[in-house]
């Protein structure tokens, strides 16, 4: 059974041919692909299909892994790659990242997220307009660093950057975001 044996061996495996082993890479990250997608696609239908296309496009990319590496940050970054160019290509318009934090079930025995109490104030979605008018590559860098508590030297694996660029990227997402909040239209002064 290839479930105990790690991600970088089953990845291997999978590449040549062997398509038990990419099942159960397939079954051990679903649910963190899907949530980058929903992030990044805002919407279940688009995620779902989003999904799909990261991990047919990851294993068509497989003999390109290099196994000495970890597994997570290369099907990420394959993932939020594909995502990137599908919401370009198909022209879509996110209303939010957060907004997927609505619909994506609590694991049993986790706790409560508190942005998921935020997402339902006012403040909440102000934020989620705030954020829905980022680049998309920004919201990807946002949904991951912030959403995903990835650290800085993940993001930058994950995104396939520099770590400079990684940073750069959430600093000028979170300052377009304060931005937003403060102008005029949001009726916030401080």
């Amino acid at each position: 059974m290839p479930s105990h044996l790690p991600d970088e061996l089953l990845a291997r495996r999978a590449a040549l041919g062997h398509l038990e082993d990419y099942e159960e890479l397939v079954r051990r990250y679903r649910d963190r692909v899907y949530r980058i997608c929903y992030r990044i696609a805002g919407n279940a239908d688009d995620a779902e299909d989003w999904a799909q296309e990261c991990f047919v496009r990851s294993y068509s990319q497989l003999r390109q892994y290099d196994a000495r590496r970890p597994f997570a940050p290369w099907l990420l970054r394959v993932t939020s790659n594909t995502c990137i160019n599908l919401a370009k290509s198909r022209q879509v318009r996110q209303d939010n990242i957060l907004a997927g934090l609505q619909d994506v079930r609590e694991q049993p025995g986790s706790s409560v997220d508190p942005i998921q109490i935020a997402i339902r104030t006012d403040e909440g979605r102000r934020i989620q307009a705030a954020v829905s008018c980022l680049a998309p590559e920004m919201r990807q860098a946002v949904a991951l660093r912030i959403v995903d508590g990835l650290s800085f030297n993940e993001l930058a694996e994950t995104l396939g950057v520099p770590l400079q660029t990684a940073a750069s990227r959430v600093r000028r997402a979170l300052q377009q975001i304060r931005e937003k909040l403060d102008g005029p239209e949001s009726g916030v002064g401080r």
